[in-house]
This record gives structure tokens, sequence and C-alpha cells, in this order.
């Protein structure tokens, strides 16, 4: 009995350790594509820098998808998506920011 009470422990530790990088990288890409979409309508993104952004959200998701094939991220698809978000952050700042209006 302790040892299917450890392993059953290992496994809900193991679930929970995945949840959270996973959830974390979702909401950040989530307020991204809400934060292209607000360009849009206020009319600081043209629609072709609105559909470039939006492609861009694509690529990463579809890494997402492709590294959370087993269930969670390792560290360095953690890193990987972390930083190609920050690309994508910069990108949308940049592009709101450079005076032309859609």
């Amino acid at each position: 009995m302790t040892r299917f009470t450890m392993l059953l422990a290992a496994a809900v530790s193991i679930g929970a350790l995945a949840v959270p990088a996973t959830a974390a990288v979702n909401v950040r890409q989530l307020n991204q594509q809400r934060n292209i979409d607000a360009g849009l309508r206020s009319g600081k993104l043209t629609r072709a820098e609105y559909r470039q952004l939006k492609a861009e959200q694509r690529a990463i998701e579809r890494n997402q998808a492709r590294y959370t094939r087993d269930g969670f991220y390792s560290a360095r698809e953690k890193a990987m998506i972390h930083a190609q978000q920050d690309a994508a952050g910069r990108h949308i700042d940049r592009l709101k920011a450079n005076g032309r209006r859609g």
C-alpha cells in the first residue's frame, strides 16, 4: 500500500509541475493575441501588419503543439517558446508604435 501511495503522489506532482508551465505560456499567448486585436481596432495596426503578427502567433502555436505532444514542456522547450513570445511581443510593440494607421 505504501508503494502505491508513493507512486500516486509522484504522478500527481509530475502532473502539477506540467500544468502551470503550459498554462503560463497559454495565458501569455492569449494576451498577445488580444493586444494584436486591440491594435487593429484602435487603428494602430494596418491590416497587413495585423496579418503578419497573426501569422507569427500561429507559428508559435504550431511550435507549442509540437512541443506538448508528450503532455508537458521540457525546460529547453519552455525557454524556446518564451524566446519566441518575447520576440513577438517586441514586434507587436514596434509595429503599433511605427506611426502607420490602419
